[in-house]
């Protein structure tokens, strides 16, 4: 009865896909595996929520031995547990390669040490040393630089949050720069590491909970990814996305600049603060100003 009402419900948002691989909505799914958690390995999976539940099959570019990924136009269908991945070698000519084309998920997951030639990616391999690969989880998504991927794994030293769809791994600098020069620092520390992505009230006591004492000991703040800088009081992500959860404190925001257009500095940045070990809220400040910086890489928004 209960799935009924949750599939009855999610038609409401979206037909059942007439396009392979599309759930009929990523709410639903989450309500379905919530009520039922062996879901994902029953028949209507497969029909309802197949991306949700990781039953799609891959197509990634596949090509041995090119000076540039983005060359490559060779296409290959990989099976059900498969990711795309380009990684890059350097020959007995001293000239860096690429191999693209698909793998387990398992060795996207692995770590640094990729195999020379995973099954899928090519054939026997001639290059000397792999010097780095990246993975990505859609469609023809590795014709780039692996260091323009977005990872699919969180690096050890983060602390990895996972709620529904999204996914995120958060990370805290504490030298004190300002906002541009820590959002610098965030993707110099780790590939695809952005201004702290905060989308929701379980993310942010999850932050708390996870880097709380930390953050006790910071009585200047800590730059986050929320920003009002082309409209006041317009807060968007660092993705220029809406945001749409804040835990502003008392009074916050307060930017002098809404009344006073020309009053300097502008408070177009976001800051978290400590109000004793526990509790942490934010106030609008300008982003010239130094603080330690929250960074996180988005593996999934």
């Amino acid at each position: 009865m209960i799935r009924a009402a949750i599939f009855l419900s999610a038609l409401c948002l979206a037909s059942a896909a007439d396009t392979p691989c599309k759930d009929i909505s990523s709410d639903a799914c989450r309500l379905l595996v919530a009520a039922s958690p062996n879901f994902c390995t029953t028949a209507s999976a497969q029909v309802e929520c197949p991306s949700f539940c990781g039953l799609c099959t891959r197509t990634c570019y596949q090509c041995h031995g090119v000076n540039d990924p983005t060359t490559c136009t060779t296409s290959v269908n990989c099976g059900v547990g498969k990711q795309c991945i380009v990684s890059e070698t350097i020959g007995d000519d001293f000239i860096y390669h690429y191999n693209l084309g698909c793998v387990d998920k398992s060795y996207c997951t692995s770590g640094t040490d990729l195999p020379h030639s995973p099954p899928a990616v090519g054939r026997r391999a001639v290059y000397k040393r792999n010097l780095q690969f990246g993975c990505c989880d859609t469609d023809l998504c590795n014709n780039k630089m692996p260091s323009e991927l977005t990872p699919t794994t969180c690096p050890s030293g983060t602390h990895e949050f996972k709620d529904g769809q999204v996914h995120v791994c958060y990370y805290l600098l504490k030298q004190e720069r300002n906002a541009d020069d820590g959002a610098k620092a965030c993707a110099d520390t780790f590939h695809g590491g952005k201004l702290a992505y905060i989308p929701s009230r379980a993310a942010d006591e999850f932050i708390k909970s996870s880097l709380g004492s930390e953050f006790a000991s910071d009585h200047s703040g800590t730059f986050i990814g929320v920003f009002d800088k082309e409209h006041e009081l317009s807060f968007v992500d660092t993705d220029g996305s809406p945001q749409v959860f804040f835990d502003w404190r008392h009074g916050q925001p307060n930017d002098p600049n809404v009344n006073d257009p020309i009053r300097e500095p502008a408070q177009d940045c976001v800051r978290m603060f400590p109000i004793d070990r526990e509790h942490f809220t934010w106030q609008d400040k300008p982003c010239e100003q130094l603080a330690w910086t929250l960074c996180s890489i988005n593996i999934h928004k």
